[in-house]
């Protein structure tokens, strides 16, 4: 299922920085999470990242991967994979690809092309072709080799769509991507011939202690629509004033399937 967004919208490095921020107000640390889940496979192996965004994954990867080791990033944004290659010193080699995930057929045809670890966090449901994607990442991985998937589970957000379902449409592929894109990539993934599947979840809530902090990230989200702007907020703000604050659930699975 394909987002109504615009591409401008998908690859905007702004945006993208504006919604990892309220990250830094959430009940339980995303990045130690993830640190805690990084599969055993070799370190000084090769590493994957689709939708690398500006790499704020290899750069936790690179706390425990040796220096023999080689990074690949893959994103549509070239001004988010500039901010990746500006702020990246770490000593495994980093190499960056301005692409889709539709071009990973593309990569089978290079020599030494295959990884220990093919990982994407919150971006794979942005792919033409799941089916197919899952297939390639297979073909490009080594035996014993890791794809390794972060994304939403049901009950993400659901303290704001609360709020803006009656009073604007919600696109059919958000509702797929909070309540179906995972499952789909566990059926698939069987069905490729993923031999084991190790999932895990953290359920967290990010808090947000003014109105204004709320709309800031709502307005660099895919769920923004002008002309609600006052209504939102005013709604938000009863919830601060009963409450104290306003809290979004950030409901996380990771999947990780070994070939």
């Amino acid at each position: 299922m394909q987002t109504k967004a615009s591409d401008k919208e998908i690859q905007s490095a702004n945006m993208l920085k504006a919604r990892m921020s309220a990250n830094n107000k959430a009940l339980k640390d995303f990045d130690e999470w993830c640190f805690q889940q990084i599969p055993e496979i070799s370190l000084h192996g090769k590493v994957l990242d689709l939708g690398c965004g500006n790499g704020k994954q290899l750069h936790l990867f690179s706390r425990i991967f040796s220096d023999k080791s080689t990074f690949f990033g893959l994103d549509l944004s070239n001004d988010s994979l500039q901010d990746l290659r500006s702020s990246y010193q770490s000593p495994p080699e980093l190499q960056l690809v301005e692409g889709s995930f539709d071009m990973l057929d593309s990569l089978k045809e290079l020599e030494g092309f295959s990884f220990d670890l093919i990982y994407a966090a919150y971006a794979l449901y942005y792919t033409k072709d799941l089916k197919k994607l899952i297939k390639d990442v297979y073909d490009l991985l080594k035996p014993g080799g890791i794809f390794w998937v972060i994304g939403p589970d049901s009950g993400t957000n659901q303290e704001f769509l609360n709020i803006i379902r009656p009073l604007h449409e919600v696109e059919d592929f958000m509702d797929y991507v909070f309540d179906r894109f995972m499952p789909e990539v566990v059926e698939l993934g069987t069905q490729q011939g993923f031999n084991s599947i190790k999932p895990s979840m953290l359920r967290n809530k990010v808090f947000f202690p003014s109105a204004d902090a709320f709309m800031a990230y709502l307005s660099n989200s895919l769920f923004y629509r002008p002309g609600y702007d006052e209504e939102i907020k005013g709604q938000v703000q009863a919830v601060i004033d009963r409450e104290g604050v306003f809290a979004v659930s950030k409901h996380i699975m990771s999947i990780q399937l070994r070939k």
